[in-house]
């Protein structure tokens, strides 16, 4: 018979096991080339064996550590839990994917997960423990940017919920029932361009002249070619560019309905600036119309006058001054820059390019 093939379909035993009177060297190699600590103590807490892996996660050398106590590891108020731990290996119970925290040698704190096996001697009595210590650092560091990115995403969902619930209270208070429906909609819509622009910067902000251009070019029947717009390269925090979004849609709306688009030669003219003084620096921005009819104050604050004359100025932590002039309709926003504009060093990589 061919002794290879009649073996080849037997379980063949641990290479360690085969290698006879090798197998303890090899079993030293494979504890000291691990890359999780692998430590051994007596009942007392006194180390007697200490890998490299131990060296790399505790910062201890095996010299500094071999008849110690494990003490120097465990910090003042997880003694307790290595009592408790001790306690259990002597009455020969094992201990499993324990994560607890440990003190490097510089002082910091390492989070580990910790496995416990009691070793006995030939009689078979518990005489020490062996420990296997794995840093979970990274893991941890992953589940707390997890729980960071749901707190963001319930709070910032909360936030979008909380604006389309007023979009749709106001519109449905305030509009003929034959447009409420259409309003909602186009509210939405503008909404949505504000979310597209935040998420394509991970939230970090939307460009100004990109937040002009996208929220007019989604406006039904605008006339793109009768407005202009300019200023300053920069990025409006999160907050700032809802908000800003939000009027420029009902401006606009307003303008191709009322105002000064409504009519074959009307024109609007939109700009923005930072200016400084001694207070502090000042975003201002700039609606003006001009070639309509002549415009007047409404009767009643729907929706879309809440959201020009007083919402965004609070919302930006500024004010609003509207003017209804027999020339045209001029809305400017004045708010603390400071607040409002993200520096170009954080600014989102398309943006700051446009920037310098």
């Amino acid at each position: 018979m061919d002794t290879a093939k009649a073996g080849a379909g037997r379980e063949q035993p641990p290479a360690f096991a085969q290698a006879g009177e090798d197998g303890p060297a090899l079993l030293a190699a494979i504890v000291e080339s691990s890359d999780d600590a692998i430590v051994s103590k007596d009942l007392a807490g006194t180390v007697t064996s200490w890998n490299a892996g131990a060296e790399r996660i505790f910062g201890y050398s095996a010299r500094e550590m071999l008849g110690s106590s494990i003490a120097k590891i465990v910090p003042l108020d997880r003694r307790e839990e290595e009592e408790n731990i001790l306690g259990h290996i002597t009455a020969g119970k094992r201990i499993q994917h324990f994560e607890t925290l440990r003190r490097h040698k510089d002082g910091h704190l390492v989070p580990i997960s910790l496995t416990v096996s009691p070793i006995r001697n030939a009689d078979g009595a518990v005489i020490g423990a062996s420990k296997i210590a794995r840093d979970i650092s990274d893991r941890k560091r992953f589940e707390e940017a997890q729980r960071l990115l749901i707190r963001e995403v319930n709070h910032r969902s909360k936030n979008l919920l909380s604006i389309v619930q007023s979009i749709v209270r106001y519109t449905v208070t305030h509009s003929p029932e034959r447009d409420v429906i259409r309003r909602i909609n186009e509210r939405l819509q503008a909404l949505s361009v504000n979310q597209d622009l935040l998420v394509a910067s991970n939230w970090r902000g939307a460009e100004l002249a990109q937040l002009v251009l996208l929220q007019l070019g989604q406006v039904h029947r605008m006339p793109l070619d009768r407005v202009s717009s300019g200023g300053p390269a920069m990025v409006l925090v999160p907050t700032a560019a809802q908000a800003l979004g939000l009027a420029l849609h009902e401006l606009a709306t307003n303008a191709i309905k009322f105002g000064a688009l409504s009519a074959a030669g009307g024109r609007v003219a939109i700009r923005w600036e930072v200016i400084a003084d001694a207070e502090g620096a000042t975003l201002v921005v700039t609606w003006r119309e001009s070639g309509g009819p002549v415009v007047v104050a409404p009767d009643h604050a729907g929706f879309g006058t809440t959201i020009i004359e007083r919402i965004t100025g609070q919302s930006m932590g500024g004010q609003v001054i509207t003017t209804y002039a027999p020339t045209g309709l001029t809305w400017e926003l004045r708010a603390p820059a400071a607040s409002l504009i993200v520096p170009a060093a954080v600014a989102p990589p398309a943006a700051a390019a446009r920037q310098a």
